[in-house]
Parts: C-alpha cells; structure tokens; sequence
C-alpha cells in the first residue's frame, strides 16, 4: 500500500521491492534513492557536499 502526505509517501517493503524489479522503474529508483542518501550525508556529517563529491565517493561517475 502507498500513502502519502504533504511532505512524504510511504511505500510498503514489499510493494517497494516489487516496484525495483520492473526494468521501467529500475534507473529512476535508483537516481531517488541516490538523491535520498545524499540528503541523508549531507544532515548527519554537517557538511555540505556537492553532487560530484558523492558521486566520486561511491565510486559513480556523473
């Protein structure tokens, strides 16, 4: 089941786990999840880190 609210949708596990196996969905999940730990980095550690950096340190490449 999804719900949503003003600022998040929540997504059950298995319903999350169906949606990444579908091969539309499968790149722009991965780019939200991206985005999603880099706001995450960017809370925990205080520093501001450019897209660049975080894609450098995971070893991506933009």
């Amino acid at each position: 089941m999804i719900t949503k609210s003003k600022k998040n949708i929540r997504i059950t596990t298995e319903k999350w786990a169906q949606l990444k196996k579908s091969p539309a969905l499968t790149d722009a999940l991965e780019l939200l999840e991206d985005i999603s730990d880099l706001e995450k980095a960017k809370k925990e550690k205080g520093k501001s880190l450019t897209i660049d950096q975080y894609l450098a340190k995971r070893g991506l490449s933009n």
